[in-house]
């Protein structure tokens, strides 16, 4: 009752005030979405599998597709079905079975706390903890300001899985859990698990920030009297890296086993969110990023053992929809779950948490003025007193011990070695380009996205001397339950200009460029619209109807015997479904950097944000050539100005794209002590 009590509340609120109004995301017309995925596909075939597919997608048209597109408007009909395409896609992430650490799980870094007594790790973490409280209390009490894309409103719903929200293995499908009534918060600190409550019973703050600052050094400070080897075998978070399969497995061993093991389980789901205390201290963007992404992996021997893992990536638990990590040195990320969270949500609450901090600062300044005059002293010396006073208390904090066999220490051992081969075989670097930024492209009329998007084709293909399908993710929140559409934005235009890049003079050069970026400002626009390729998939799914159980077989009758479309199966939309050029634009003044994964052993994932005067991207991949794919796109960058400009010749290139770019422009992070 309570929680449908909290629901109704939060629906009557500001937050969810615009939610009956959105328009329902469209389902295209099967034509226009065939006429799409032959223009994303053409550019990535060769003239015989194109004309293969041309076939394949007629046959489609004349015999399967009207049938199964009429059905999947039966389906949008259902009463309950809030979008056509919401339970297919996080479908598609539920039942993904590979490991969600690395391959599923984004990161944003977020720029330093601008107080300068906050710069340590546990006064960052107080910060950030704090912030992200009020953020909470104002999900919950329905009051959080809606979103705005210029004047139309976005879908606000995912706000509510923010909190306390938990994805649970299961053998074939994972769940997901939402305790609307969590109060209280876990710590992880050297592979430990603590918690402690935050909130009271009516979701009020039941603790003061002073508290909670001495509670987070509290829980430090225990963690270090552990040994190394007493780290590793209570670090069940590991597993949580494991493929799904696995860790369902262990799970379910580690629930069966005791009480106590179940209800610690619980614990950790039903958090408000996870708090990661790392013990190290990145000196680099791209060393902040990769501990964002995976954590460390640092192998120490004791006592003649083969090795040690004493890393921060035994310090996690990625399955929860939120995790904070702060460094020793107040370097502070943000870790989330996908499945049913996208990066746009998460950059509200991270922008929101970041403006705290801005408003803070600004309050010490003014507040040092204040205290300038002698009443101002007194009472500047009242509150210290009142500060020093509670400062000695803490929250009631426990930690949990689990029990386990020998058989579990084995599995938490073989999870750690996994894990850390798949972090050597992650080469993520981070280019802060720093000549020019979105300032510059608006100045030419040009759209940022579009031209960055374009950069990063040409770069791919001046390395590789070949296209690539580049996989764009396309915000679609404006509709309700909106998530997101697949923007396929290789197109014959920015093909053409990769292709003679290096050939052309740069005043050719800037015509191609300029029909490249209108070409790829369509496809987005489209894909914004709900008109893209994603209504392709759910065909797909619905034509492999069973496959999930919230599947209504009625809809394709109980008997049918329909078997996967040709077109399904053909070399274009296997092309297109393998992204080896994973992008997404998510920028904000609170990030420093954002990243992720490749989707694909053999693919990049990019992840970028556009400043008005510089850029940041994080590139990542599979031991592949990570380095000399962003010297190259900085030599592409540069030579775009240069052609805008004007100028009728290249830059030289760097050396094979060999030059360690990365560290052309890097702002060491500090090295605050606590």
């Amino acid at each position: 009752q309570a929680a449908q009590d909290a629901l109704k509340k939060e629906l009557n609120g500001q937050m969810l005030g615009n939610e009956a109004a959105l328009p329902r995301l469209p389902i295209p017309e099967l034509e226009e979405s065939i006429s799409d995925f032959l223009r994303a596909a053409k550019p990535l075939l060769s003239p015989a599998e194109f004309e293969e597919t041309q076939h394949l997608a007629k046959q489609f048209l004349q015999e399967e597709g009207p049938v199964i597109h009429d059905k999947l408007l039966e389906y949008d009909a259902m009463p309950g079905i809030n979008s056509y395409i919401e339970n297919f896609w996080e479908d598609a992430y539920l039942t993904q079975r590979s490991s969600i650490a690395i391959n599923t799980n984004p990161f944003f870094v977020l720029e330093d706390d601008p107080t300068p007594s906050r710069t340590s790790q546990i006064a960052r973490a107080t910060t950030l903890v704090w912030s992200s409280l009020k953020f909470c209390q104002g999900v919950r009490a329905g009051e959080l300001e809606p979103d705005m894309f210029r004047t139309t409103p976005l879908c606000m719903r995912q706000y509510l899985r923010l909190f306390g929200t938990c994805r649970i293995p299961r053998a074939a499908r994972d769940d997901v859990r939402t305790c609307a009534e969590a109060r209280h918060i876990v710590v992880m600190c050297r592979g430990h698990i603590y918690w402690f409550n935050v909130l009271d019973g009516s979701g009020r703050l039941c603790i003061s920030e002073s508290i909670l600052r001495e509670t987070l050094r509290s829980i430090r400070e225990d963690s270090i009297a552990f040994t190394p080897e007493q780290n590793i075998s209570n670090a069940v978070g590991i597993l949580t890296s494991t493929d799904r399969e696995t860790w369902a497995r262990c799970r379910e061993t580690i629930s069966s086993m005791s009480e106590h093991n179940e209800k610690s389980l619980r614990i950790v789901d039903e958090s408000l969110f996870v708090l990661c205390l790392d013990d190290n201290s990145p000196q680099s963007p791209a060393d902040m990023a990769k501990c964002a992404l995976h954590g460390t992996s640092v192998v120490e021997s004791f006592m003649g053992s083969s090795g040690m893992q004493v890393g921060t990536s035994i310090n996690r638990w990625y399955d929860k929809s939120l995790q904070l990590v702060v460094c020793q040195n107040g370097a502070a990320a943000i870790n989330f779950e996908h499945s049913v969270i996208d990066g746009y949500t998460v950059l509200r609450f991270a922008s929101d948490v970041f403006t705290e901090t801005i408003l803070r600062f600004a309050e010490n300044i003014r507040g040092g003025f204040a205290h300038r005059s002698s009443a101002g002293m007194r009472s500047a010396e009242h509150a210290r007193a009142e500060k020093e006073e509670e400062a000695a208390k803490t929250a009631s904090f426990h930690r949990i011990e689990w029990v386990l066999d020998r058989e579990l220490l084995t599995s938490i051992l073989k999870a750690e070695a996994f894990l850390s081969d798949r972090i050597m075989q992650v080469d993520l670097q981070v280019l802060e380009f720093a000549n020019y930024g979105k300032n510059f492209i608006v100045d030419q009329r040009m759209s940022p996205d579009a031209y960055v998007q374009i950069a990063m084709q040409v770069a791919y293909y001046q390395l590789y001397k070949e296209t690539a399908c580049t996989y764009e993710t396309l915000m679609t929140k404006k509709f309700f339950h909106g998530r997101t559409e697949a923007g396929f934005v290789v197109t014959e235009e920015s093909t053409r200009l990769a292709e003679s890049f290096d050939r052309n003079s740069l005043e050719v050069s800037k015509e191609l460029l300029k029909k490249a970026l209108d070409a790829h400002v369509k496809v987005v626009k489209l894909g914004s619209e709900g008109r893209g390729i994603r209504h392709l998939y759910a065909l797909k799914c619905l034509s492999e109807r069973g496959r999930a159980a919230w599947w209504s077989p009625r809809l394709l009758g109980a008997t049918s015997t329909v078997t996967l479309p040709d077109l399904f199966k053909g070399v274009a939309w296997k092309k297109l479904n393998r992204h080896v050029i994973s992008s997404s634009n998510c920028g904000n003044p609170a990030l420093r950097l954002f990243g992720f994964g490749p989707v694909c052993e053999d693919g990049f994932g990019f992840g970028y944000i556009i400043k008005d005067d510089n850029m940041q991207f994080c590139v990542s991949s599979f031991n592949r050539q990570t380095s000399r794919l962003i010297a190259a796109l900085e030599d592409t960058l540069l030579n775009f100005k240069r052609s805008l400009q004007g100028q009728t010749t290249l830059m030289p290139l760097s050396p094979a794209y060999g030059s360690m770019i990365t560290q052309k422009h890097v702002i060491p992070f500090s090295e605050a002590k606590n």
